[in-house]
């Protein structure tokens, strides 16, 4: 590989800056982490930088998609050998050639649930929480037991945090909560798919 470098070009490893006296060149590595929007590409790097610079720098992340905007400078995650990485925003868009990668990517977070609605993605994970046999979400929500009634476990949930208005559980607000009490693990830890 030919490569430039501050004392000129490098030619298999061996500096060509002064030919008289070759010198052998340091190895480093980049890379590059893409993927589709809001799989963790941002976190996935700052998990090295930490290792390297104690949490110094750390890339912007948030649990929707979109913060990571453009190709970011490079960074330095290992001194020896010297390796280095590009963040990139999710430039990979997803295939959605069906309703049910929809779902997940909603249910996921890497594609906005207004894509497919609120409630929607809600009643899916509802779904997969009870074919998993996570019932965390009954005592979250105040319910009883399990349920295979979205509708019924958001009104639960909404009278329980007070997402009222006129007296009458706000059910958009509750599946709001739902999905991302899901994201953020709090319903149990669930693959969305059957092995």
């Amino acid at each position: 590989a030919v490569v430039s470098t501050q004392s000129g070009i490098t030619a298999g490893g061996v500096s060509m800056a002064n030919a008289d006296q070759p010198t052998i060149a340091k190895p480093h590595y980049t890379f590059f982490v893409s993927g589709i929007p809001n799989v963790g590409k941002s976190s996935f790097i700052n998990t090295f930088k930490k290792n390297l610079d104690h949490d110094k720098n750390k890339l912007k992340v948030a649990p929707h998609p979109g913060v990571t905007k453009k190709i970011s400078n490079r960074l330095k995650i290992l001194d020896a050998p010297k390796v280095y990485i590009y963040d990139t925003p999710g430039v990979n868009l997803p295939v959605l050639d069906n309703p049910e990668s929809i779902m997940k990517l909603a249910a996921c977070g890497a594609v906005p649930t207004t894509v497919v609605g609120q409630i929607q993605t809600a009643d899916y994970i509802l779904f997969w929480l009870n074919r998993k046999g996570q019932y965390k979400y009954a005592f979250q929500c105040g319910l009883a037991g399990p349920s295979n009634n979205i509708i019924e476990v958001l009104a639960y949930y909404a009278r329980r945090r007070n997402l009222m208005l006129h007296g009458k559980p706000i059910i958009n607000d509750a599946a709001e909560h739902f999905v991302a009490m899901f994201n953020k693990g709090e319903l149990g830890q669930v693959i969305l798919e059957d092995f």
